[in-house]
């Protein structure tokens, strides 16, 4: 039942797990910090325990108060709190950022939404960060969506890419504001691709987006991303043979043939005009991905426009 958890003995809580921070500290003391509120749906336990790693990373660059919800139906309501600490390189004061960790049944998070209120940092942003496909398939989690200012999901876990990008577009139209990791995978083709368009002069005809294993929300949202880009451009979808995901872009036009396409490691070739560049592309790993959209508090104007 959610009356096991008191907010008010959380919070009491929190302030105690200060006190024993400052007293085992006490010579170099604990700087508290806090930018956010960062509120993340765990799948369960193990999915959890990989959230609670994952922050131990995260607020370094994005310290917050953090609170993991483990959802899950049936279970109980609980709710414990952590720290997380660092000593920054010469430094001998710790800097720690604090968290709740709970549990909570899946079809009650209306009331854990009303739990919650009191929990979050007045006056600074509140992420939602939802993990797992059952975001695209289930409404539990929409009490929750009022509490933050931006959602973040990633939409590469949904089994149905169309239906996912759907589900995001409808939340859009709401006047949510959506972060999706499969779009922030992008990033540097679309950098890549954006090089190409500024320093070539050909007027281009057509793209052909080549991609291996499944269909994925982010194909669709780059061939969505070329087609906004250069209207008069035809998108087309090749599927072939290799490591999943985006292979290669060939861009074609009346004289001239620009082909982007992955190469060994994060390097992504580029061939153009007889020559031939490579460009790094940014690091994909979950706490990479999640880093940048943190960073991302203001609205996305170019994502927003895909979801249109």
């Amino acid at each position: 039942m959610t009356a096991a958890v008191n907010p008010e003995k959380v919070l009491k809580d929190l302030r105690e797990l200060w006190d024993q921070l400052a007293r085992e500290q006490k010579e170099a003391g604990v700087l508290r910090a806090c930018a956010m509120t960062l509120i993340a749906i765990a799948e369960d336990r193990l999915d959890s325990e990989r959230v609670r790693q994952m922050l131990g990373v995260l607020m370094h660059d994005h310290p917050s108060r953090a609170i993991v919800l483990q959802a899950a139906e049936g279970a109980e309501t609980s709710a414990r709190v952590f720290a997380e600490c660092w000593m920054p390189f010469g430094r001998t004061q710790q800097i720690c950022s604090e968290g709740i960790e709970m549990t909570a049944d899946a079809a009650n998070l209306g009331e854990v939404a009303h739990l919650l209120i009191p929990l979050i940092v007045p006056d600074l942003p509140v992420m939602l960060w939802c993990r797992g496909p059952r975001f695209f398939s289930t409404r539990y989690f929409d009490p929750l969506f009022s509490l933050a200012q931006k959602i973040i999901v990633d939409s590469e876990t949904a089994p149905n890419p169309k239906g996912a990008i759907a589900v995001l577009k409808e939340l859009r139209s709401r006047g949510q504001r959506i972060g999706d990791l499969a779009w922030t995978r992008l990033t540097g083709w679309r950098q890549t691709i954006a090089n190409v368009f500024d320093d070539s002069p050909l007027k281009l005809s057509e793209a052909k987006i080549s991609y291996a294993g499944s269909l994925s929300t982010g194909i669709l949202y780059f061939s969505d991303w070329i087609s906004m880009c250069a209207p008069a451009v035809r998108v087309s979808l090749q599927e072939v043979e290799g490591e999943a995901g985006l292979r290669e872009v060939t861009l074609s036009g009346k004289d001239q043939t620009i082909r982007v396409g992955r190469c060994e490691g994060c390097l992504v070739e580029v061939h153009a005009s007889g020559r031939e560049s490579r460009s790094l592309l940014p690091v994909a790993d979950p706490e990479a991905l999640l880093r940048a959209e943190l960073s991302i508090t203001g609205p996305d104007t170019v994502f927003e426009s895909i979801l249109k």
